[in-house]
């Protein structure tokens, strides 16, 4: 039953507004920012191995997400899949840490732009304030972000067919433009510098592998975003076509990273790249124009961590909208709706925490992807495990039924990605890691929560 005064979401979003929600969500800073360190680990051919299995099997769990949003079309994702089908207690768990995994993505986000804004060059003069987790903390990070995060959240606000369109403009241009240095990386480059394929030695390519294919579960992460809004697709689109976008804005994600790996390596000999912090920059450098192509690189990745920023603000409030409607947030949050029926309190606390978490620093960021990935995984695994209960009670809604292999790949895939993302933080840190610290923190402030809701007068 959902809680008086619920808002209701309103909006018209068309196919190739849903693929941009979905890709645009997905795609952020990483194919600029980590290239260098896939290729050091895996060398090209290792990468690419790591991130088409890493992708068919999200590609799977992202099917088992459509089928879902298929058999419970409204918003909320994660948490209303696992309501529908083993009720309030562990929905609210499953939604209270699928938010906490958002939010720290909206700040992930916030803190990226930053870095990229410095390599930009502008010469602006910084001074650092302070040290966090072993970093300086920038007045230019913090007014960069300070900046970034009103508009994301004054757009979210604003909601509907105006959400749509400004994310679809930063995802299709994005798109466009990066797509075009790529081919050019392809056609100047030198086929040799691809060599060895597979490194044998110092690195071995499958333990790179490996590691990229765990980390798909967050280099993959967003494609919910089409889930989230699926009480705001357009009436004429079927459920059906929704299930296409979404594993097609998955599989379009991995074959993009797939041909960055590609592009970066086959410019200059991928050995070489490694000590460069982005190596996709350094090989736009050597390409005609060099000189012009690296300021559009750093500001298409700039523009793609934009479209990324706005599409889990977006999935953070959806969240916390389903929460609400179920009497899980105070009622007061389900008030000041705008004309798309986004509740203002919740932008705003979603606002309030962005620009909290902007002033941990960027050393912070190895917390944050921890807390991101086992949030989402845990979630990925109990959502593959709710359809198979939903499959034994009632057939799926006309073509969107996935195929059982695809089912079963997504269901292990999801439990295998789920272990490796619990186990891997404390072999990385070589102790207890501090994501282990936060999980149950945050179960008790939502258990705490939880409490006072039940105690108050309706």
């Amino acid at each position: 039953m959902s809680a008086p005064g619920a808002p209701s979401l309103k909006g018209n979003i068309g196919r190739f507004q849903l693929f941009a929600f979905g890709f645009g969500s997905i795609i952020g800073s990483a194919w600029c920012v980590l290239v260098g360190s896939w290729l050091e680990s895996s060398g090209p051919g290792g990468a690419l191995i790591g991130f088409i299995a890493g992708g068919i099997v999200v590609a799977c769990i992202g099917a088992c997400y459509a089928e879902l949003t298929a058999r419970v079309p409204v918003t909320g994702g994660e948490f209303s899949f696992v309501l529908a089908v083993f009720g309030r207690n562990l929905a609210f768990y499953v939604g209270w840490f699928i938010a906490l995994a958002w939010i720290c993505v909206t700040v992930f986000e916030g803190l990226a732009i930053a870095w990229l804004f410095e390599r930009l060059g502008t010469g602006i003069k910084d001074v650092v304030l302070y040290n966090a987790f072993g970093t300086g903390v920038t007045r230019n990070q913090l007014i960069i972000g300070c900046i970034g995060a009103p508009l994301i959240a004054l757009v979210n606000y604003t909601g509907g067919q105006a959400l749509a369109r400004f994310h679809s403009l930063l995802t299709y241009t994005f798109i466009g433009v990066a797509l075009a240095i790529v081919a050019l990386m392809l056609a100047q480059g030198n086929p040799a510098n691809l060599a060895p394929l597979l490194p044998a030695h110092a690195p071995v390519w499958w333990q790179g592998a490996a590691a990229i294919f765990a980390n798909c579960a967050f280099l993959l992460c967003g494609f919910q975003a089409i889930s989230q809004v699926v009480e705001e697709k357009s009436e004429h689109l079927a459920f059906k076509t929704l299930f296409r976008i979404l594993v097609l804005a998955i599989a379009a994600a991995a074959g993009f990273y797939c041909l960055v790996v590609i592009g970066t390596a086959i410019t200059m000999p991928w050995q070489s790249l490694p000590p460069h912090s982005l190596a996709f920059v350094e090989a736009a450098r050597l390409l005609p124009f060099g000189q012009v192509l690296v300021p559009l690189v750093l500001l298409i990745a700039m523009l793609s961590l934009v479209k990324t920023w706005n599409g889990v603000f977006l999935m953070a409030s959806r969240t916390l909208i389903a929460l609400g409607r179920e009497g899980f947030l105070p009622a007061w949050m389900n008030k000041g709706r705008g004309r798309s029926g986004v509740p203002a309190p919740i932008i705003l606390a979603i606002f309030a925490m962005n620009i909290a978490g902007l002033t941990l620093g960027r050393g912070a960021i190895g917390i944050l992807v921890d807390t991101i990935t086992i949030s989402l995984v845990l979630g990925y695994a109990i959502c593959c495990i709710a359809l198979l209960v939903l499959r034994r009670q009632a057939a799926a809604p006309a073509g969107t039924a996935a195929p059982p292999a695809v089912v079963a790949v997504g269901v292990a895939g999801a439990l295998v990605m789920a272990c490796m993302a619990v186990i891997m933080p404390p072999i990385q840190a070589g102790g207890f890691p501090t994501v282990y610290l936060i999980f149950p923190a945050w179960a008790l402030i939502g258990a705490v929560t939880t409490l006072v809701l039940r105690r108050a007068p309706s």
